[in-house]
């Protein structure tokens, strides 16, 4: 089971569906809709989840740049749109 640190040092279970809510977002946000653009949010969720369960414990930073490296290469208005909330709401 993989760990994630988050930027103030406490730790949590990695939950897959955070990451799923987050790319539905950026879908919605992007102009699609969640049924339109689920193949690909199921390929960077997969792609996500291999590349860091290799580890116990991992930081948000290297799963948003995991994240960031498979939807700039899926589906790259998508990827603009995370950018774009995560700027805005997760990086004051």
């Amino acid at each position: 089971m993989t760990n994630v640190v988050k930027r103030k040092g406490s730790v949590e279970t990695f939950n897959p569906d955070k990451i799923r809510g987050s790319l539905q977002k950026a879908a919605i946000d992007a102009g699609y809709s969640v049924e339109e653009k689920e193949d690909i949010i199921q390929e960077v969720l997969d792609n996500v989840d291999k590349a860091i369960s290799k580890d116990k414990d991992v930081e948000t930073k290297t799963i948003r740049a995991c994240l960031l490296t498979e939807l700039e290469r899926c589906e790259p208005y998508m990827a603009k749109s995370w950018r774009r909330f995560d700027n805005r709401y997760k990086n004051p």
